[in-house]
């Protein structure tokens, strides 16, 4: 499962970082080059700290999209309820749980009370991702 949303995440992080590194002025480049920075040490000690609000906000984004993922885990784990004990075990997300359980859970009880509370829990995670994204881009904008 979760090497799954990994795989999910990558493409965002990847577009989102590029689209970072390359907002980077190229001046940056040709200072770099200029005072004799081999092509690693431009990318190391220019580009990526240059990028650094851009590529965290793109890491941010990548991990939102995985929070809120819910069928590719579904679908991949089977359906696990066990604690994993290993990396690649079955493992279930929260909104996995919800989207599985809520419809057999009798009104009122403790368990659609609980998977109520997994759903305020799985909200607060994602506003904190995204409150930290938009400072980070904020961040970005002002540079």
């Amino acid at each position: 499962g979760g090497i799954i949303l990994a795989l999910m995440s990558v493409p965002i992080i990847v577009s989102i970082g590029e689209d970072a590194l390359k907002a980077v002025p190229d001046s940056f480049r040709e200072a770099a080059t200029a005072m004799g920075c081999t092509r690693w040490q431009m990318i190391f000690r220019v580009l990526v700290p240059a990028a650094r609000n851009g590529l965290l906000a793109a890491v941010l984004l990548g991990v939102g999209r995985a929070v809120g993922e819910t069928m590719a885990v579904l679908m991949a784990t089977g359906h696990s309820i066990r604690i994993p004990t290993g990396l690649l075990q079955p493992v279930r997300t929260l909104t996995a749980t919800i989207a599985a359980e809520l419809g057999e859970a009798p009104v009122h009880s403790e368990h659609y009370q609980v998977l109520f509370i997994i759903g305020i829990l799985l909200f607060s995670i994602t506003f904190v991702i995204n409150l930290v994204a938009d400072l980070v881009v904020k961040g970005i904008r002002k540079q």
